[in-house]
């Protein structure tokens, strides 16, 4: 082989060993941790996100869409909701994710501080006066601020548990410790 094949060869493995470890170190943050982005660019969009208790912990037998208003027994909260949330990607990288809790039969009370696998921070909640039958809370979570940088979406579920929660519904009434679960789509994002 000749000196300059050699030299070009070694040339091309050094730029590809250097590609490589740029792109591993963009992959993986400083910190070490896989970093999940949502591929948008720094901005305020609306997108789909849904929290819900699962099926196997709700009444109806269905998951029960935390952020769907239906409420039982004209209507029951088992399907997602659409462009319902709000994304703000920061200039550091930061995603952050707004979800409006709507659901006045079942009342979010209060979440862990994370995901079960880390990747969601509870960033903030706000709460709402809220009417139950005697002895239920009187005020319940009526939206949740997560930070989702680590968070891949899409068919990927982050849960929470176990999440306090009140069931608001006369045949179920009473305090409860389900997990709630988050999806979100940022292929939605407007």
């Amino acid at each position: 082989m000749s000196r300059t094949l050699r030299a070009n060869r070694a040339r091309f493995i050094g730029v590809a060993l250097a590609a490589l470890i740029a792109a591993t170190s963009v992959l993986y943050g400083a910190a070490g941790q896989a970093h999940a982005d949502s591929g948008l660019p720094v901005g305020t969009y609306t997108v789909s996100a849904n929290l819900y208790v699962g099926a196997k912990d709700t009444p109806i037998g269905l998951n029960a869409y935390v952020t769907n208003p239906a409420a039982p027994p004209l209507g029951y909260p088992s399907s997602p909701v659409n462009s319902n949330a709000t994304l703000q990607v920061l200039a550091d990288g930061t995603e952050l994710l707004t979800v409006p809790v709507v659901n006045s039969t079942f009342g979010v009370l209060g979440l862990p501080a994370a995901s079960t696998d880390g990747a969601v921070a509870v960033q903030s909640s706000v709460t709402t006066p809220w009417s139950t039958a005697a002895g239920g809370p009187t005020s319940r979570i009526s939206s949740v601020t997560f930070d989702v940088t680590d968070f891949a979406g899409g068919s990927t579920v982050a849960t929470f548990a176990p999440s306090q929660e009140y069931a608001n519904f006369f045949l179920y009434r009473g305090y409860k410790a389900w997990d709630l679960n988050l999806v979100v789509d940022f292929g939605s994002a407007a």
